[in-house]
Protein backbone atom coordinates (compact mmCIF):
# COMPACT_ATOMS: atom_id res chain seq x y z
CA UNK A 1 0.00 0.00 0.00
CA UNK A 2 0.98 3.88 -0.05
CA UNK A 3 3.70 4.61 2.76
CA UNK A 4 5.46 1.36 2.61
CA UNK A 5 8.95 1.48 2.36
CA UNK A 6 10.83 -0.32 -0.52
CA UNK A 7 14.85 -1.31 -1.02
CA UNK A 8 16.09 -0.71 -4.29
CA UNK A 9 19.04 -2.73 -4.62
CA UNK A 10 21.13 -2.02 -8.51
CA UNK A 11 24.71 -1.28 -9.17
CA UNK A 12 22.96 1.61 -11.98
CA UNK A 13 22.99 4.99 -10.86
CA UNK A 14 20.39 5.77 -14.00
CA UNK A 15 18.36 2.60 -13.00
CA UNK A 16 18.08 3.33 -8.75
CA UNK A 17 16.79 6.79 -9.85
CA UNK A 18 14.36 5.68 -12.60
CA UNK A 19 13.33 3.03 -10.39
CA UNK A 20 12.94 5.05 -7.40
CA UNK A 21 10.86 8.27 -9.64
CA UNK A 22 8.66 5.39 -10.54
CA UNK A 23 7.58 3.72 -7.15
CA UNK A 24 7.63 7.35 -5.42
CA UNK A 25 4.89 8.64 -8.09
CA UNK A 26 2.54 5.61 -6.76
CA UNK A 27 3.20 7.12 -3.27
CA UNK A 28 5.57 4.36 -2.30
CA UNK A 29 8.97 5.27 -0.06
CA UNK A 30 12.22 4.05 -1.67
CA UNK A 31 15.63 3.50 -0.16
CA UNK A 32 18.29 2.60 -2.64
CA UNK A 33 21.90 1.25 -2.25
CA UNK A 34 24.75 0.00 -4.32
CA UNK A 35 25.71 -3.07 -3.13
CA UNK A 36 24.10 -5.86 -1.03
CA UNK A 37 26.16 -5.54 1.83
CA UNK A 38 24.53 -1.72 2.42
CA UNK A 39 21.35 -3.51 2.35
CA UNK A 40 21.70 -5.86 4.78
CA UNK A 41 23.30 -3.66 7.12
CA UNK A 42 19.65 -1.23 6.46
CA UNK A 43 17.18 -4.71 7.11
CA UNK A 44 16.62 -3.18 10.71
CA UNK A 45 14.31 -0.24 9.11
CA UNK A 46 12.48 -3.24 7.90
CA UNK A 47 11.38 -2.38 4.15
CA UNK A 48 8.12 -4.16 2.54
CA UNK A 49 9.70 -5.58 -0.17
CA UNK A 50 13.00 -5.77 -2.05
CA UNK A 51 13.75 -5.37 -5.74
CA UNK A 52 17.17 -6.63 -5.61
CA UNK A 53 19.91 -6.72 -9.07
CA UNK A 54 21.54 -10.05 -9.65
CA UNK A 55 24.59 -8.51 -10.74
CA UNK A 56 26.02 -6.38 -7.69
CA UNK A 57 30.21 -5.74 -6.76
CA UNK A 58 30.90 -7.82 -3.98
CA UNK A 59 28.46 -9.85 -2.76
CA UNK A 60 26.22 -10.93 -5.85
CA UNK A 61 22.21 -10.85 -6.26
CA UNK A 62 21.93 -14.83 -4.96
CA UNK A 63 24.01 -14.30 -2.13
CA UNK A 64 22.59 -10.95 -0.82
CA UNK A 65 18.97 -12.63 -0.97
CA UNK A 66 20.44 -16.19 1.52
CA UNK A 67 21.62 -12.99 3.64
CA UNK A 68 17.99 -11.36 3.55
CA UNK A 69 16.27 -14.14 4.33
CA UNK A 70 18.59 -15.39 7.15
CA UNK A 71 17.79 -11.91 8.96
CA UNK A 72 14.65 -11.15 7.82
CA UNK A 73 12.73 -14.29 6.74
CA UNK A 74 9.36 -12.88 5.58
CA UNK A 75 10.34 -9.86 3.66
CA UNK A 76 9.35 -10.16 -0.19
CA UNK A 77 12.75 -9.98 -2.50
CA UNK A 78 11.95 -9.22 -6.32
CA UNK A 79 14.84 -10.47 -8.03
CA UNK A 80 16.21 -8.36 -10.84
CA UNK A 81 18.90 -9.53 -13.85
CA UNK A 82 19.85 -9.18 -17.02
CA UNK A 83 20.72 -13.02 -17.66
CA UNK A 84 17.55 -15.03 -18.96
CA UNK A 85 18.47 -18.34 -17.20
CA UNK A 86 16.12 -21.05 -15.83
CA UNK A 87 18.81 -22.44 -13.08
CA UNK A 88 19.08 -18.62 -12.20
CA UNK A 89 15.68 -18.63 -11.63
CA UNK A 90 15.25 -21.81 -10.10
CA UNK A 91 18.32 -21.10 -7.45
CA UNK A 92 16.03 -17.78 -6.53
CA UNK A 93 13.09 -19.09 -5.84
CA UNK A 94 14.79 -21.84 -3.67
CA UNK A 95 16.10 -18.85 -1.58
CA UNK A 96 12.58 -17.61 -1.04
CA UNK A 97 13.06 -14.94 -3.90
CA UNK A 98 9.34 -13.68 -4.30
CA UNK A 99 9.76 -13.48 -8.04
CA UNK A 100 12.25 -13.16 -10.90
CA UNK A 101 12.01 -10.62 -13.41
CA UNK A 102 14.63 -9.54 -16.60
CA UNK A 103 15.86 -6.48 -17.87
CA UNK A 104 14.78 -4.43 -19.39
CA UNK A 105 11.29 -5.13 -17.35
CA UNK A 106 8.11 -4.36 -17.95
CA UNK A 107 6.80 -1.05 -15.76
CA UNK A 108 3.02 -2.72 -15.42
CA UNK A 109 4.48 -6.31 -14.71
CA UNK A 110 6.96 -4.56 -11.90
CA UNK A 111 4.25 -2.97 -10.41
CA UNK A 112 1.51 -5.80 -10.46
CA UNK A 113 4.69 -8.24 -8.71
CA UNK A 114 5.17 -5.29 -6.70
CA UNK A 115 1.60 -5.18 -5.44
CA UNK A 116 1.39 -9.03 -5.22
CA UNK A 117 4.77 -8.27 -3.07
CA UNK A 118 3.30 -6.11 -0.77
CA UNK A 119 -0.01 -8.15 0.03
CA UNK A 120 2.06 -11.14 1.41
CA UNK A 121 4.20 -9.27 3.60
CA UNK A 122 0.61 -7.14 4.65
CA UNK A 123 -0.59 -10.72 5.15
CA UNK A 124 2.51 -11.52 7.37
CA UNK A 125 2.17 -8.80 9.63
CA UNK A 126 -1.73 -9.70 9.93
CA UNK A 127 -0.73 -13.29 11.02
CA UNK A 128 1.86 -12.48 13.45
CA UNK A 129 -0.13 -10.19 15.01
CA UNK A 130 -2.94 -12.63 15.15
CA UNK A 131 -0.74 -15.36 16.78
CA UNK A 132 -0.19 -12.70 19.99
CA UNK A 133 -3.73 -12.58 19.94
CA UNK A 134 -4.69 -16.32 20.12
CA UNK A 135 -5.18 -16.49 23.33
CA UNK A 136 -8.15 -14.33 23.27
CA UNK A 137 -9.90 -16.57 20.46
CA UNK A 138 -9.64 -19.53 22.66
CA UNK A 139 -12.50 -19.01 24.22
CA UNK A 140 -16.50 -17.38 22.78
CA UNK A 141 -16.26 -13.53 22.46
CA UNK A 142 -19.30 -11.33 22.20
CA UNK A 143 -21.58 -9.67 24.43
CA UNK A 144 -24.08 -12.32 26.73
CA UNK A 145 -27.55 -11.45 27.80
CA UNK A 146 -30.98 -10.84 26.26
CA UNK A 147 -32.06 -8.07 28.56
CA UNK A 148 -33.40 -4.81 27.30
CA UNK A 149 -30.95 -2.85 28.47
CA UNK A 150 -27.87 -4.42 27.05
CA UNK A 151 -30.19 -5.31 23.28
CA UNK A 152 -30.51 -1.59 23.34
CA UNK A 153 -26.58 -0.80 23.80
CA UNK A 154 -25.84 -3.07 21.03
CA UNK A 155 -28.21 -1.92 18.59
CA UNK A 156 -27.36 1.87 19.47
CA UNK A 157 -23.12 0.12 19.49
CA UNK A 158 -23.98 -1.19 15.37
CA UNK A 159 -25.83 1.60 14.31
CA UNK A 160 -22.79 4.03 15.30
CA UNK A 161 -20.61 1.18 13.66
CA UNK A 162 -22.39 1.67 10.46
CA UNK A 163 -21.62 5.35 10.31
CA UNK A 164 -18.08 4.76 10.29
CA UNK A 165 -17.62 7.55 13.51
CA UNK A 166 -15.14 7.52 16.29
CA UNK A 167 -16.96 6.32 19.52
CA UNK A 168 -16.64 6.75 22.88
CA UNK A 169 -17.65 3.77 25.23
CA UNK A 170 -17.88 4.92 28.78
CA UNK A 171 -18.51 2.89 31.84
CA UNK A 172 -17.70 0.74 34.81
CA UNK A 173 -14.47 -1.15 35.15
CA UNK A 174 -15.42 -4.70 34.49
CA UNK A 175 -18.81 -3.64 32.08
CA UNK A 176 -17.37 -5.44 29.11
CA UNK A 177 -16.39 -2.66 27.22
CA UNK A 178 -13.69 -4.15 25.22
CA UNK A 179 -16.03 -6.68 23.93
CA UNK A 180 -18.55 -3.79 23.05
CA UNK A 181 -15.57 -2.39 21.09
CA UNK A 182 -15.08 -5.67 19.22
CA UNK A 183 -18.87 -5.43 18.63
CA UNK A 184 -18.29 -1.71 17.12
CA UNK A 185 -15.60 -3.33 15.11
CA UNK A 186 -17.51 -6.53 13.77
CA UNK A 187 -20.18 -4.28 12.21
CA UNK A 188 -17.90 -0.88 10.84
CA UNK A 189 -17.01 -0.76 7.16
CA UNK A 190 -13.74 -1.93 8.38
CA UNK A 191 -14.71 -5.09 9.84
CA UNK A 192 -12.04 -7.18 7.34
CA UNK A 193 -9.45 -5.69 8.83
CA UNK A 194 -7.43 -6.13 12.24
CA UNK A 195 -9.19 -5.33 15.79
CA UNK A 196 -5.85 -3.34 16.93
CA UNK A 197 -5.73 -2.55 20.91
CA UNK A 198 -3.96 -0.43 23.26
CA UNK A 199 -4.15 -0.17 27.22
CA UNK A 200 -3.53 3.55 27.51
CA UNK A 201 -3.22 2.97 31.18
CA UNK A 202 -0.79 -0.12 31.42
CA UNK A 203 1.82 1.47 28.83
CA UNK A 204 4.58 4.08 30.80
CA UNK A 205 4.38 7.70 29.89
CA UNK A 206 7.36 8.07 28.41
CA UNK A 207 6.11 4.49 25.56
CA UNK A 208 3.06 5.77 24.75
CA UNK A 209 3.92 7.47 21.68
CA UNK A 210 6.04 4.83 20.47
CA UNK A 211 3.42 2.01 20.88
CA UNK A 212 0.85 4.18 19.14
CA UNK A 213 2.98 5.31 16.14
CA UNK A 214 5.69 3.40 16.50
CA UNK A 215 9.64 4.68 16.19
CA UNK A 216 12.60 4.68 13.74
CA UNK A 217 16.01 2.77 14.94
CA UNK A 218 17.99 4.76 17.00
CA UNK A 219 14.78 7.22 17.66
CA UNK A 220 15.87 6.97 21.73
CA UNK A 221 17.91 5.19 23.78
CA UNK A 222 16.69 1.49 23.52
CA UNK A 223 15.22 1.89 19.59
CA UNK A 224 17.53 -0.83 18.39
CA UNK A 225 15.16 -1.12 15.47
CA UNK A 226 11.81 0.21 13.59
CA UNK A 227 8.70 -0.47 14.99
CA UNK A 228 5.52 -0.41 13.15
CA UNK A 229 2.93 1.41 15.77
CA UNK A 230 -1.08 -0.08 16.96
CA UNK A 231 -2.19 2.66 14.52
CA UNK A 232 -0.17 1.31 11.48
CA UNK A 233 -1.42 -2.23 11.91
CA UNK A 234 -4.97 -0.77 12.26
CA UNK A 235 -4.98 0.53 8.86
CA UNK A 236 -8.33 -0.76 7.00
CA UNK A 237 -9.89 -2.16 10.52
CA UNK A 238 -10.15 -0.49 14.06
CA UNK A 239 -7.68 0.71 16.34
CA UNK A 240 -9.43 0.28 20.27
CA UNK A 241 -7.95 3.06 22.82
CA UNK A 242 -8.89 1.97 25.61
CA UNK A 243 -8.48 3.52 29.29
CA UNK A 244 -8.07 6.55 27.35
CA UNK A 245 -8.23 9.08 30.13
CA UNK A 246 -4.93 7.82 31.45
CA UNK A 247 -3.28 9.10 27.88
CA UNK A 248 -0.51 11.62 28.35
CA UNK A 249 -1.23 15.14 27.35
CA UNK A 250 1.75 14.85 24.70
CA UNK A 251 0.10 11.76 23.16
CA UNK A 252 -3.19 13.14 23.13
CA UNK A 253 -1.98 16.75 21.04
CA UNK A 254 -0.58 13.98 18.43
CA UNK A 255 -3.65 11.62 18.29
CA UNK A 256 -5.46 14.85 17.90
CA UNK A 257 -3.20 15.75 14.93
CA UNK A 258 -3.91 12.03 13.39
CA UNK A 259 -7.74 12.95 13.89
CA UNK A 260 -7.64 15.83 12.03
CA UNK A 261 -5.11 14.97 8.87
CA UNK A 262 -5.28 11.14 8.72
CA UNK A 263 -1.31 11.39 8.85
CA UNK A 264 1.11 10.86 11.53
CA UNK A 265 5.05 10.52 11.57
CA UNK A 266 6.74 7.46 13.49
CA UNK A 267 9.09 9.25 16.31
CA UNK A 268 12.18 9.97 14.71
CA UNK A 269 11.10 10.41 11.16
CA UNK A 270 9.87 13.14 8.97
CA UNK A 271 8.06 10.79 5.96
CA UNK A 272 3.95 11.35 6.90
CA UNK A 273 2.01 7.74 6.79
CA UNK A 274 -1.56 7.72 5.81
CA UNK A 275 -3.83 5.61 7.55
CA UNK A 276 -7.74 4.82 7.52
CA UNK A 277 -9.30 3.15 10.42
CA UNK A 278 -12.47 3.11 12.72
CA UNK A 279 -11.55 4.57 16.07
CA UNK A 280 -12.98 3.45 19.52
CA UNK A 281 -12.03 4.67 22.80
CA UNK A 282 -13.29 3.64 26.16
CA UNK A 283 -12.91 4.77 29.70
CA UNK A 284 -14.50 4.41 33.36
CA UNK A 285 -13.63 8.18 33.70
CA UNK A 286 -15.79 11.41 33.90
CA UNK A 287 -13.92 12.68 30.98
CA UNK A 288 -16.18 15.85 30.73
CA UNK A 289 -14.47 16.11 34.48
CA UNK A 290 -11.00 15.38 33.18
CA UNK A 291 -11.70 18.20 30.88
CA UNK A 292 -12.35 20.90 33.38
CA UNK A 293 -9.39 19.81 35.41
CA UNK A 294 -7.06 20.27 32.37
CA UNK A 295 -5.89 16.33 32.75
CA UNK A 296 -7.55 15.50 29.29
CA UNK A 297 -7.59 18.23 26.02
CA UNK A 298 -11.45 19.41 24.98
CA UNK A 299 -10.88 19.32 21.39
CA UNK A 300 -9.73 15.38 21.25
CA UNK A 301 -12.65 14.42 23.68
CA UNK A 302 -15.11 16.02 21.23
CA UNK A 303 -13.19 14.09 18.38
CA UNK A 304 -13.52 10.64 20.04
CA UNK A 305 -17.06 10.96 21.62
CA UNK A 306 -18.57 11.90 18.52
CA UNK A 307 -21.31 8.38 19.20
CA UNK A 308 -20.91 8.11 22.45
CA UNK A 309 -22.53 4.47 24.02
CA UNK A 310 -22.40 3.66 28.04
CA UNK A 311 -21.91 -0.05 28.91
CA UNK A 312 -24.51 -0.57 31.85
CA UNK A 313 -23.50 -2.11 35.27
CA UNK A 314 -24.11 -5.56 36.22
CA UNK A 315 -27.18 -4.22 38.57
CA UNK A 316 -28.97 -2.84 35.55
CA UNK A 317 -29.39 -5.48 33.56
CA UNK A 318 -29.47 -8.74 36.55
CA UNK A 319 -31.77 -10.27 34.12
CA UNK A 320 -28.36 -11.36 31.98
CA UNK A 321 -27.03 -12.94 35.57
CA UNK A 322 -28.31 -16.67 34.71
CA UNK A 323 -27.07 -16.68 31.28
CA UNK A 324 -23.81 -15.34 32.09
CA UNK A 325 -23.38 -17.91 35.21
CA UNK A 326 -24.28 -20.73 32.33
CA UNK A 327 -21.70 -18.95 30.45
CA UNK A 328 -19.09 -18.77 32.63
CA UNK A 329 -19.26 -22.30 33.22
CA UNK A 330 -18.89 -23.39 30.31
CA UNK A 331 -15.59 -21.53 29.38
CA UNK A 332 -13.99 -22.58 32.83
CA UNK A 333 -14.83 -26.47 32.89
CA UNK A 334 -11.96 -27.91 31.07
CA UNK A 335 -9.34 -25.40 33.06
CA UNK A 336 -11.05 -26.71 36.28
CA UNK A 337 -11.80 -30.06 35.23
CA UNK A 338 -14.86 -30.71 37.05
CA UNK A 339 -18.37 -31.12 35.51
CA UNK A 340 -20.49 -28.81 37.13
CA UNK A 341 -23.84 -28.50 35.16
CA UNK A 342 -25.37 -25.69 37.18
CA UNK A 343 -26.36 -23.29 40.20
CA UNK A 344 -28.28 -24.17 42.67
CA UNK A 345 -31.45 -21.72 42.71
CA UNK A 346 -30.47 -20.37 46.32
CA UNK A 347 -27.24 -19.52 45.41
CA UNK A 348 -28.51 -18.15 42.28
CA UNK A 349 -31.02 -15.92 44.32
CA UNK A 350 -27.88 -14.53 45.95
CA UNK A 351 -25.87 -13.63 43.23
CA UNK A 352 -28.81 -12.24 41.87
CA UNK A 353 -29.72 -9.44 45.04
CA UNK A 354 -26.10 -8.86 45.21
CA UNK A 355 -24.77 -5.60 44.13
CA UNK A 356 -22.41 -5.86 41.96
CA UNK A 357 -19.33 -3.66 42.35
CA UNK A 358 -17.07 -5.05 40.12
CA UNK A 359 -19.59 -5.73 37.39
CA UNK A 360 -19.49 -8.88 35.33
CA UNK A 361 -15.43 -9.08 36.02
CA UNK A 362 -16.69 -9.81 39.35
CA UNK A 363 -19.04 -12.19 38.60
CA UNK A 364 -16.44 -14.26 36.39
CA UNK A 365 -14.38 -14.58 39.20
CA UNK A 366 -17.19 -15.60 41.73
CA UNK A 367 -17.77 -18.45 39.26
CA UNK A 368 -14.53 -19.62 39.18
CA UNK A 369 -13.90 -19.67 42.61
CA UNK A 370 -16.66 -21.70 42.83
CA UNK A 371 -15.81 -23.84 41.02
CA UNK A 372 -12.95 -24.40 42.59
CA UNK A 373 -14.53 -24.77 45.66
CA UNK A 374 -17.27 -27.14 44.49
CA UNK A 375 -17.41 -30.61 45.39
CA UNK A 376 -20.65 -31.39 43.75
CA UNK A 377 -22.19 -31.08 40.12
CA UNK A 378 -24.47 -28.03 41.34
CA UNK A 379 -22.42 -25.00 42.72
CA UNK A 380 -23.75 -23.87 46.34
CA UNK A 381 -24.47 -21.29 48.49
CA UNK A 382 -21.61 -22.01 50.62
CA UNK A 383 -19.35 -22.40 47.77
CA UNK A 384 -19.51 -18.37 47.15
CA UNK A 385 -17.47 -17.11 50.40
CA UNK A 386 -18.00 -13.37 48.99
CA UNK A 387 -21.50 -12.99 49.34
CA UNK A 388 -21.60 -10.38 52.20
CA UNK A 389 -23.82 -11.30 55.18
CA UNK A 390 -27.02 -9.03 53.82
CA UNK A 391 -27.47 -10.76 51.56
CA UNK A 392 -27.08 -14.85 52.78
CA UNK A 393 -29.48 -13.88 55.47
CA UNK A 394 -32.03 -12.86 53.58
CA UNK A 395 -32.00 -16.90 52.45
CA UNK A 396 -33.67 -19.44 54.28
CA UNK A 397 -32.10 -19.70 57.71
CA UNK A 398 -30.01 -22.61 58.53
CA UNK A 399 -31.62 -25.38 60.91
CA UNK A 400 -31.23 -24.37 64.90
CA UNK A 401 -28.69 -26.06 66.54
CA UNK A 402 -28.30 -26.80 70.82
CA UNK A 403 -25.83 -24.56 71.70
CA UNK A 404 -24.85 -26.28 74.09
CA UNK A 405 -23.74 -28.84 71.80
CA UNK A 406 -22.00 -26.25 69.21
CA UNK A 407 -18.70 -26.59 69.71
CA UNK A 408 -16.20 -23.21 69.84
CA UNK A 409 -12.87 -23.36 67.73
CA UNK A 410 -9.92 -21.14 68.86
CA UNK A 411 -8.19 -18.41 66.63
CA UNK A 412 -5.52 -21.05 65.35
CA UNK A 413 -7.94 -24.05 65.30
CA UNK A 414 -10.17 -22.06 63.01
CA UNK A 415 -7.27 -20.64 61.06
CA UNK A 416 -5.58 -24.10 60.70
CA UNK A 417 -8.91 -25.57 59.23
CA UNK A 418 -9.72 -22.79 56.56
CA UNK A 419 -6.06 -23.30 55.54
CA UNK A 420 -7.02 -27.46 55.11
CA UNK A 421 -9.91 -26.71 53.93
CA UNK A 422 -8.20 -24.29 51.54
CA UNK A 423 -6.52 -27.32 50.26
CA UNK A 424 -8.31 -29.79 49.62
CA UNK A 425 -10.32 -27.60 47.58
CA UNK A 426 -7.98 -26.86 45.15
CA UNK A 427 -6.35 -30.67 45.19
CA UNK A 428 -3.48 -29.09 47.29
CA UNK A 429 -2.21 -26.53 44.87
CA UNK A 430 -0.56 -24.12 47.81
CA UNK A 431 -0.91 -21.20 44.75
CA UNK A 432 -4.48 -22.02 44.55
CA UNK A 433 -5.64 -22.21 48.19
CA UNK A 434 -3.88 -19.33 49.07
CA UNK A 435 -5.72 -17.37 46.42
CA UNK A 436 -9.15 -18.93 47.97
CA UNK A 437 -8.25 -17.46 50.85
CA UNK A 438 -7.12 -13.80 49.92
CA UNK A 439 -3.66 -14.32 50.91
CA UNK A 440 -0.23 -13.40 48.90
CA UNK A 441 1.88 -16.87 48.50
CA UNK A 442 4.26 -15.85 50.91
CA UNK A 443 1.82 -15.10 53.70
CA UNK A 444 0.27 -18.81 52.66
CA UNK A 445 3.57 -20.22 53.19
CA UNK A 446 4.18 -18.51 56.58
CA UNK A 447 0.99 -19.96 57.58
CA UNK A 448 2.12 -23.43 56.37
CA UNK A 449 4.94 -22.94 58.53
CA UNK A 450 3.87 -21.99 61.46
CA UNK A 451 0.68 -24.72 61.65
CA UNK A 452 2.73 -27.05 60.22
CA UNK A 453 0.54 -27.89 57.65
CA UNK A 454 2.38 -30.54 54.80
Amino acid sequence: MPNDLIFIVDDDPALRKLTSILLEDRSYVTQAFETGEDCIRALDERPSAILLDMMLPGMNGLETLEQIKLKSPTTPVILVTSINKTDTAVSAMKLGAYDYLVKPYDETRLIASLEKALQQDALNTHVHFLKTEINKLKTPQGIVGNSPVILEVLTKAKLGAESGAAILIQGESGTGKELLARTVHENSPWSNGLFVDINCGAIPDTLQESELFGHKKGAFTGATEMQKGKLELAHHGTLFLDEIGEMTLATQAKLLRFLQEKTFERIGEHRKIQVECQIVSATNKDLKEAVAQGSFREDLYYRLAVFPVTAPPLRERKQDIPLLCQHFLTKYKTQIRKHHTGIHPQALQALMDYSWPGNIRELENAIFQAMILATGEILQLEDFHFIPQNISTTLPAPPQTNQTDTKVLSLDEAIKSAIQNALTASNGKAHLAGEILGLSRSAFYRLLKKYDIR
